[in-house]
């Protein structure tokens, strides 16, 4: 539950959308501010308050007179003022960069459209793929073939059994905007991704 006299008011340099399993909000029905994202994510919000956050809740907002549509526009904006790094590795011709900043919001980069268009225009593979393993990390993969797919696939299942709070286990494919989750399936020694 929010602390007592938490208040939205004179925050919106302090709001940030933050990525869940959608899982959450079948858990809470109306709890929290949630958009839509993918089959398997929420966009929730968090309110941050320097050493953490607090997930925004519905009465929250009500409270504060915003309407959701507002709260994206508030957190979407901070989020585009937060600095990051890119690390990249190269493995078997594919290359995987990794954005983990400390601030507690490296899977919300997957919203920013203008990253993910950049790095695909600046792929030498056949295909971008995103990964959002839990909230600290953001993989893009420029990836050649299914040994691209599978690496994917891999890292991020790994992460995602690391990270205190897992979002999604599959990795997606991004074209032109759009988020697809994919599987590997393994059939005759082949590794084909599948369009889930």
């Amino acid at each position: 539950m929010p602390e007592k006299g938490l208040t939205l008011l004179g925050q919106e340099q302090n709001v940030y959308p933050v990525l869940r399993h959608a899982s959450i909000a079948e858990k809470f029905p109306g709890r929290f501010v949630v958009r839509d994202h993918t089959a398997d994510t929420r966009v929730l919000y968090a309110l941050d308050r320097g050493e953490g956050y607090v997930l925004i809740e519905t009465g929250m907002l009500a409270q504060a007179g915003w309407t959701a549509e507002q709260l994206h526009q508030y957190a979407m904006e901070n989020l585009q003022k937060l600095p990051y790094t890119v690390k990249t590795q190269e493995v078997a011709g594919n290359r995987i960069h990794f954005i983990s900043p400390p601030d507690g919001y490296a899977a919300s980069r997957i919203l920013l459209d203008s990253l993910l268009r950049q790095f695909d225009r600046e792929k030498r593979g056949d295909s971008l793929g995103v990964a959002i393993p839990h909230q600290d990390v953001l993989i893009v993969a420029d990836m050649t073939g299914e040994v691209g797919a599978n690496l994917l696939a891999r890292l991020t299942y790994d992460f995602a059994s690391k990270g205190q709070v897992p979002i999604a286990v599959l990795p997606f494919f991004w074209e032109d905007g759009e988020l697809t989750p994919f599987l590997v399936v393994s059939h005759d020694g082949n590794n084909k991704p599948k369009h889930k």
